[in-house]
Order: structure tokens, then sequence, then C-alpha cells
């Protein structure tokens, strides 16, 4: 079975903890698929201060703009937060 994801694509999780297993299932789907956590916050829902990560290809850093829009379509409240510069994978 074959899918097509438009990357970058963010996701969240309650725990820094969780980035291993994410990274380790992404690896086991697509080699060339990398994880990178880019900076804590809250969903627009609310809720508790969770860790935002970002799944690209390796090689294909994604730029600022990618990965906050990326996190916005997973619904990273940016009216009360801005993502760390954490990452310097980002391009651009």
């Amino acid at each position: 079975m074959q899918i097509l994801i438009d990357l970058p694509k963010a996701f969240s999780v309650r725990d820094e903890h969780e980035f291993f297993p994410i990274q380790h299932l992404m690896a086991r789907l697509n080699p060339k698929l990398v994880v990178v956590q880019v900076g804590t916050g809250v969903h627009v829902n609310g809720g508790c201060t969770v860790f935002w990560g970002v799944v690209h290809l390796a090689g294909q850093s994604p730029s600022r703009k990618e990965v906050e829009e990326s996190l916005s379509d997973a619904g990273f409240d940016f009216a009360r937060y801005v993502p760390i510069e954490a990452s310097g994978s980002w391009t651009g």
C-alpha cells in the first residue's frame, strides 16, 4: 500500500520522552523520515503545555514558514506561544 503525505507534519506529545518512540516508528516506516523537536506550547483548544515536533524528509530541511504552517495545521496556539528557535534544521 502506498500513501502520499505532505511534509513537514507537526505533532504534539505530553512528555519529552515520547519523541524516541515516534522517531523509532518513523524510521521503521521510512528511514528517510526525520523527527525534530521544535518547541513547547499549548493547543488552540487549551490544555496543558506540550512538546511539539515536526516530521520531514532527511536532506530536505523545512523553512521556518513551512514549520509554522505545519504547527498551525496541528493546532499550535501562536497567540500565546512562539515556537523556540530550537531547530538548527530550519532553512531560511
